[in-house]
């Protein structure tokens, strides 16, 4: 609640009304035909809908992602969504403010709750739509007034017709919430982890059953929507451990700063042009990875960043073998939904091991196998040897899959099936330790900008014992090590002449 001595947020707060209503005109000269219709538009068009009522938060035109929000998140209700887009990318704005609005005016929403590191974080997360509620002229012209009085306090408030919304703090029991028979439908859960406490694995579990034992059983059950809106930065934040409980139904939404060919994935905003992303991750280092890329990494021990930066021009190179390795490291599932497959095409000049080009996805089998077919076309000079790290669970899940790809292309993919016993995967990652530090694995300087290249860095430098974070494309980078080192050794010939029997032995 709003104390007594608290006169820096009542100004705050009395500013930000005062911008609401000068920046919400509305045509008194609009006949009531027109405006029905106009409504009835707005209504069935989220961004339409959006640029008129919050026209003060729309800096940008809508990118894919956000509009996409009506099929994907309002039109399926009953799901938990993970919204993990790039920092900066208006998830606060869109789901604690334009998507609960949208829900609200469509005659949907019960109440909302809001879930945060603290109730005063959450309140003010709230803060937004109340002001809204409050002195929007729009929104008051064609829904009514919607302030009532002696129900307006900060982080506990309900509209005219009784549409309640409540801000918790992840140490509070949000149990029992409901206005008269209305339980919320709507949950949002924002800012819920800080760089601390993420570090504890204990505190980071606690977190996720505060919202899925406490705050989700608190929604309505008959129609309702729960929606974690945090980017991917750290193993531990909350929408990373839900997303890996299998057990738990989910829709993720993974937007990165740059999709997967290095363009802007918002190029609508003035704000991620494709050169500002550039100063953005010459500025931010690994901050940049984790939390525009949804990346979650820790610089382990292991590797160093200063290893990671040996570029060379792979397009000036004639490889002396004529041979290039493509090797990939599958996941133990065909879907999109499991964890990184990764191939590593590898070529070796001399001292060596230059890595040409790279592809790590959450991809199904189908792509992963579409993927070294491109390889083929791309670097038809070279033959490619392409070959997979494999078990008998591997053979079964993706050897199928390449067989329809193959009948798809009309000709067959030379694939070996790597199936040594490989020992501890920790293990053999360490081993290109040497190699890194003395500078003989070098990255294309022509893929510098690859999201897959940035990536195989990124896990690369995250290699420590013990560690959660994805390894796939290490763990291929040092598959197709192993099989260019085998290609050179010297071929033995096999023993010829006679044996010559030796009569006297020594005894």
């Amino acid at each position: 609640m709003i104390k007594p001595g608290d006169s820096k947020y009542i100004r705050d707060f009395q500013d930000l009304l005062e911008v609401v209503k000068a920046t919400t005109p509305i045509d008194l000269h609009e006949s009531i035909g027109d405006k029905n219709k106009r409504i009835k538009y707005l209504l069935s068009n989220y961004e339409a809908f959006c640029n008129y009522y919050y026209h003060l938060y729309c800096f940008a035109p809508f990118a894919h992602f956000h509009k996409n929000i009506q099929p994907d998140v309002y039109d399926c209700p009953n799901n938990i969504f993970l919204e993990q887009w790039s920092r900066g990318f208006a998830k606060s704005t869109h789901f604690g403010l334009f998507l609960p609005s949208f829900i609200k005016f469509n005659g949907q929403l019960n109440g909302m709750m809001v879930g945060s590191h603290n109730e005063d974080m959450a309140a003010d997360k709230l803060a937004d739509l109340q002001a809204n509620f409050q002195n929007n002229q729009r929104i008051k012209n064609d829904f009514g007034e919607q302030y009532s009085y002696g129900n307006w306090e900060d982080g506990a408030f309900k509209t005219k017709d009784d549409v309640g919304f409540y801000a918790f703090g992840k140490k509070q029991n949000p149990r029992g919430t409901k206005f008269t028979w209305k339980r919320p439908n709507y949950g949002l859960v924002d800012d819920l982890n800080d760089d601390v406490q993420i570090k504890n694995r204990d505190i980071a579990l606690a977190d996720k059953k505060w919202v899925i034992d406490s705050f989700k059983p608190a929604l309505w059950t008959r129609k309702w929507w729960l929606v974690v809106a945090q980017n991917k930065y750290h193993d531990n934040t909350v929408t990373a451990i839900i997303e890996e409980d299998e057990a738990l139904k989910k829709k993720v939404h993974q937007v990165n700063i740059l999709d997967e060919d290095g363009n802007s994935n918002w190029p609508e905003s003035p704000d991620f042009t494709k050169e500002l992303i550039a100063d953005l991750e010459e500025t931010e280092g690994a901050g940049f990875t984790r939390e525009r890329m949804n990346t979650p990494f820790e610089e382990g021990k292991e590797f160093l960043a200063e290893w990671m930066n040996n570029w060379v021009d792979c397009s000036q190179i004639k490889y002396p073998s004529g041979v290039l390795v493509h090797y990939l490291d599958p996941s133990y599932k065909a879907t999109d939904k499991s964890d990184f497959k990764a191939w590593v095409l590898l070529g070796k000049s001399g001292k060596y091991y230059d890595i040409i080009d790279c592809w790590i996805r959450k991809a199904t089998s189908k792509k992963m196998w579409e993927h070294a077919f491109e390889v083929d076309e791309e670097y038809n000079s070279y033959t490619i040897k392409h070959a997979m790290e494999a078990n008998f669970i591997q053979d079964v899940v993706h050897g199928k899959e390449l067989e329809r790809v193959e009948e798809d292309k009309n000709r067959s993919l030379r694939c070996l099936f790597d199936k040594r016993s490989k020992g501890d995967k920790y293990e053999r990652m360490v081993t290109m330790q040497p190699l890194f530090e003395r500078g003989k694995i070098r990255f294309n300087l022509n893929k510098k900008t690859s999201p897959d290249m940035k990536l195989l860095r990124a896990q690369t430098l995250s290699i420590e014992k013990g560690s959660r974070v994805n390894d796939d494309g290490p763990d291929a980078l040092e598959g197709a090590i192993w099989m260019a080192d085998q290609a050179e050794k010297p071929h033995q010939p096999p023993r010829s002449g006679k044996y010559k029997k030796k009569n006297q032995r020594a005894m």
